[in-house]
């Protein structure tokens, strides 16, 4: 696995079976106030915190709160998941590097729209109040096509948390967390399960990304 995260194959091969998988369910479903509210406010500070003139720190901090890292990085792992269970110092040491190259692919893929806004334009109810689909579009600064994005987000008690982002890339719609669920599977099932050296290639591309996005 390298910094690109996906081949062009893998991208287009998962697009059709996720783009159902996220929308089959959503078609009479009502819309959720709070969540898009949540969305709103949170997203909007994660785009002003991408402005040159802000530390990339904040755009981390940001995002560690607006999303339930823990739940995505073993979602991610699939089956693998389980050898966490009994080993707390894996399971902390993989879901550290998970959150850092998460949060460095959302900063390369978002870094252009450094000063954008975002507005909420909808959303749909997976599950009544507690599993929504929140839709929004984000406008570049000073104009522009506006950009469609969409928010899965979850709700413990009166928390909400993202658990996976959808984009367009390369004119494509791609649910971010199940398409790092994939590439990770494929990396596991050829290193016999070996999730320390998934851990060790995960902070490898965490590291190109942030000297990519470094140099603007």
């Amino acid at each position: 696995m390298t910094a690109r995260w996906m081949t062009r194959a893998a991208f287009l091969a998962a697009m059709t079976a996720t783009a159902l998988l996220a929308s089959a369910p959503l078609a009479h479903a009502a819309r959720n106030n709070e969540a898009e509210a949540y969305v709103q406010a949170n997203a909007s500070q994660a785009l002003a915190s991408l402005s040159p003139n802000a530390p990339s720190q904040q755009f981390y901090q940001l995002m560690t709160r607006f999303s339930d890292m823990p739940r995505i990085a073993n979602f991610v792992l699939g089956r693998y998941g389980s050898q966490l269970r009994g080993d707390a110092t894996l399971r902390a040491e993989w879901t550290q590097a998970f959150q850092d190259y998460s949060i460095a692919v959302y900063q390369a893929r978002l870094d252009r729209f450094s000063g954008a806004s975002i507005r909420v334009t909808g959303s749909v109810e997976r599950v009544a109040g507690s599993d929504v689909i929140v839709v929004s579009e984000i406008t570049p600064r000073g104009g522009g096509r506006a950009t469609p994005v969409q928010w899965r987000i979850l709700k413990q008690g009166n928390v909400w948390k993202v658990v996976d982002v959808s984009l367009v890339l390369e004119g494509n719609e791609i649910w971010l967390a199940q398409q790092q669920q994939r590439d990770f599977l494929a990396a596991l099932e050829q290193n016999n399960g070996n999730i320390r050296a998934l851990i060790s290639t995960v902070r490898q591309s965490t590291a190109s990304l942030r000297q990519r996005t470094a140099r603007g």
